[in-house]
C-alpha cells in the first residue's frame, strides 16, 4: 500500500480534567484498528497534561492559554498524519470498533464521494447504563439550500464525525468564533463538499455526569445558536420545521440566562415559522411571563433532569 502514516487520527481536546481524559485516551488506544494516531490537544489546562499511558501512536501537544474546543480541534487536525480524523471529547469515550466501523460504513456507502460517516451514539448515566441510543442522519452531498437534507438537521450528535482529514482542512476546519453549536455549523458546511453516510452501529458513549459540560452554559449556547442561524439562515429557511425548533432551543436558553427580550424575540419568530410545533404556543406563552417564572421553571427542571441523570459526581 502507498500510503504513509496512519490510517486514522483521533483528537482529543481537554481542559483541566485529566482523570477523565486517561479513559478517553484509553478508548482510543483500544482500537481495533491499530494503524491510528491519537492526538490529544492541551487547552491552556493549569497543569499541562501528564499521561500514564505510553504508547508510541500517541501525540500531546499544548496551547500555552486556553482558546476554546474549535481551536483545540484545529490544531488536532492540523497535528494530524492520519488520511481519516475524528474528535472525541475528554469526558467520553470511544467503543473499540469506532474506527473499524466508521470505515467499512464510508467503504461500503453508494453515496457521492467523497463520504463522511456519522454513527449511533450511546447516552450513558452515572450508574453505567445506556439510557439512549441517538441514531445519526445520512444526507447526499449538495450545495445550498440543501433541499433534500432531512427537516431534523444534519445531526442529533455530530461526536462520532469520521471524515477525510483533507475534505476538512480544505473547508477551514471548525469556526472558531462560534461557540456553543459549533458542530451543527460545521456539519451545515461539511455536506457541501462530502456525503455523510448514517451507520446504525454504536460508535461512541456519552456520559451523563454533574460536572460542566459546555452545553450546560445557557449564555455559551443561546448566542452559538444566534450565530449558527445567522449564518446559515438560506438553510433553516429551507426547513421551517427545524428552524422553528431551533429558535425555541435558542429562546430556551436566553430565557435561562436571564435575557427576556431575546428570549421573547426568538420564541415569538419561532412561532411564527412553524406555529403547528408542538409546544409552540405553550412555550411562547411561558417566555412572556419572563425569567422570574418560566426561567426558574427552566431551571429547576434542568437541575432535576441532571441529577435523576447522575448517580454520582463524575472524577475531578
Amino acid at each position: 500500500m502507498n500510503r504513509s502514516g496512519p490510517l486514522a487520527t483521533i483528537v482529543i481536546p481537554t481542559h483541566d480534567r485529566p482523570r477523565l481524559l486517561e479513559r478517553a485516551v484509553a478508548s482510543a488506544l483500544a482500537q481495533t484498528v491499530e494503524d491510528i494516531q491519537v492526538v490529544v490537544v492541551d487547552d491552556g489546562s493549569a497543569e499541562p497534561v501528564e499521561l500514564g499511558l505510553q504508547d508510541p501512536r500517541l501525540l500531546v501537544i499544548r496551547n500555552h492559554r486556553a482558546l476554546g474546543a474549535s481551536a483545540a480541534r484545529n490544531a488536532g487536525l492540523r497535528a494530524a498524519a492520519g488520511r481519516w480524523v475524528t474528535f472525541t471529547d475528554d469526558d467520553d469515550e470511544l467503543l473499540p470498533d469506532m474506527v473499524q466501523a466508521s470505515l467499512a460504513a464510508a467503504e461500503g456507502s453508494s453515496l457521492p464521494q467523497p463520504v463522511s460517516v456519522l454513527s449511533a451514539v450511546e447516552v450513558v448515566d452515572g450508574r453505567g447504563q445506556v439510557v439512549e441510543t441517538r441514531q445519526p442522519t445520512t444526507v447526499a452531498r449538495q450545495a445550498p439550500p440543501y433541499a433534500q437534507a432531512p427537516d431534523d438537521g444534519f445531526v442529533q450528535d455530530a461526536n462520532t464525525l469520521f471524515a477525510p482529514a483533507e475534505v476538512l482542512r480544505a473547508m477551514g476546519g471548525w469556526d472558531e468564533t462560534i461557540k456553543g453549536w459549533e458542530m451543527d455549523d460545521l456539519l451545515i458546511r461539511l455536506v457541501q463538499r462530502s456525503s455523510i453516510q448514517g451507520a446504525p452501529q454504536p460508535t461512541y458513549r456519552r456520559f451523563r455526569h454533574q460536572g460542566a459540560r459546555k452545553s450546560g452554559n445557557a449564555a455559551v449556547a443561546s448566542e452559538g445558536g444566534r450565530l449558527v442561524l445567522s449564518k446559515h439562515r438560506e438553510f433553516y429557511r429551507a426547513h421551517p420545521h427545524l428552524y422553528g425548533h431551533q429558535l425555541a432551543i435558542v429562546g430556551t436558553n436566553y430565557l435561562r440566562a436571564g435575557r427576556w427580550w431575546p428570549a421573547v424575540r426568538a420564541m415569538t419568530t419561532s412561532l411564527r415559522v412553524d406555529p403547528a410545533r408542538p409546544k409552540a404556543v405553550v412555550q411562547w406563552v411561558g417566555t412572556l411571563t419572563g425569567p422570574r417564572l418560566y426561567g426558574s421553571y427552566l431551571e429547576a427542571r434542568q437541575r432535576r433532569s441532571r441529577q435523576e441523570a447522575s448517580a454520582s459526581p463524575p472524577p475531578a
